[in-house]
Parts: structure tokens; sequence; C-alpha cells
């Protein structure tokens, strides 16, 4: 595989992520002024962020920026100059964490017009989350599922009826969900890619069960492979969230 400079990952993830905000505007297009938007995972430099920037300039009402760390999510917010923003906090690895979370959105006074469940983590070393759960799979899946449905009367009161987009990957060719061993074996069996390929498999397979369960209720939901790096998912830590 032929190698690419920073500056070249850099230049074809932001393409990237314009890619991905002119399908959520393709979609909501006709009511995009008036949306409130929440996005997780946005660290600085990462697809996320450039995500936001991307989407900012088509001016929604509100751009939630949710993420693990205060100083990342006001690092982006400062170059988002288009649309108001506020911030979440939010660590997709701690269920404890993602209540409280979900608990302040559900005091927010607006309804939530469309969901990017973005963050994710990559490939990393076996690690637990704080509720035993392997780590990809806790972060990019559980952590998305648990919150998206603990704000989900949120999102069925927009106007729109609500959209949420679950950001999978070509990983999920890499192997199905092991509903029987998700922890491989308590990490005896771990390879990091198969559970990468777990945790995107679980991503599309979410957006499926939802389209089935909730699309009379007009929702609609989507999973895409958004076509190119995330330039801070292969860190072992949790700065991708």
């Amino acid at each position: 595989m032929r190698l690419l400079k920073n500056s070249q990952m850099r230049s074809k993830a932001k393409l990237v992520c314009v890619m991905l905000s002119q399908r959520v505007v393709f979609v909501s297009s006709a009511f995009h002024s008036h949306n409130l938007v929440l996005v997780t995972g946005v660290t600085p430099n990462s697809l996320g962020a450039d995500f936001c920037r991307a989407i900012a300039t088509h001016e929604p009402k509100l751009l939630i920026l949710a993420g693990r760390t205060r100083k990342n999510i006001e690092d982006t917010a400062k170059v988002i100059m288009s649309c108001p923003t506020r911030i979440l906090l939010i660590d997709l690895g701690s269920q404890k964490s993602v209540r409280h979370a979900a608990a302040e959105v559900n005091k927010y006074d607006e309804p939530i017009d469309i969901l990017v469940n973005n963050a994710g983590v990559m490939a990393t070393p076996w690690r637990l989350t704080e509720e035993g759960i392997e780590n990809q799979f806790g972060i990019n899946h559980v952590g998305h599922f648990l919150f998206t449905n603990l704000i989900m009367d949120k999102i069925l009161t927009s106007k729109t009826g609500g959209r949420i987009v679950n950001v999978s990957s070509e990983g999920h060719g890499i192997g199905p969900v092991r509903f029987d061993d998700y922890n491989f074996n308590d990490g005896k069996d771990y390879e990091k890619w198969h559970a990468y390929g777990q945790s995107k498999t679980a991503n599309v397979l979410f957006s499926a069960g939802l389209a089935r369960r909730l699309g009379d209720k007009g929702l609609q939901t989507y999973s895409l492979h958004p076509g190119g790096k995330f330039l801070c998912l292969s860190k072992m830590s949790s700065n991708a969230q």
C-alpha cells in the first residue's frame, strides 16, 4: 500500500468530510437551515472536525459538538464561524458518561434533527471499557447504541422525522459480529482488525435495525463508508472520540 505524507492524508480526509457533509445535506436540504445537528468525535484534524466545518457552511440552526475532552471540542468550535455551536462531553467507553450526556441532551428545549455517530477508534491493542466490553466494540458501537436509544424521543420529535448517520467502514467486511463471543475469549483470541470489523458490522446492523423498527415513525437512518482515513483512529487513546 502506498504511504501518504501527513499533508496528503489531511487533504484527502478533508475531501472525504466534504463528501460526507454533502450526503447529509442532500437528504435534509429542504430543512437544513432549521436543523439542529449533533456530531460525535470532533477532535481537531479528524474527519469529524472537518465534517463539522464543512456542514457549518450550510448554516444549521445549531451544531452540537460531542467528545471526551473539552479542550479538543473548544479547539474545533473556534474555527466554526458560520453557525452557533454547543459543547457536549461524552466518553463512549463509559456507559455512565453516555447516560450523563444523554440526560443533558434530553433537557434541551430543541429536538435533535440529525445525529451523526462518527466517533471511533481503530485496530487498538486489547483493552476493555469500564463495563468490561472489548474497547473497539464498546466505543464504536455499544456507546453509540446506548446514547442513540436514550435520546431517541428527542430525535423522533424532529419535524423532519429525524435522521441518524452511523459512520461505518469498509472494515465491516473483515468479519461479522461475534454475538456469542464479542470479547474474543476474554482477549485470548483477540485480533485487533477482526475486532474493528466486528464494530463496523455492528454499525451497519444498527442502522438497518433502526430503519426496520422506526421507519414508520418517519426516522431515516444511514450507514456509510466515508471513503478515506480517520486521522486519529489509530491512536491507542480515545482521542479519536
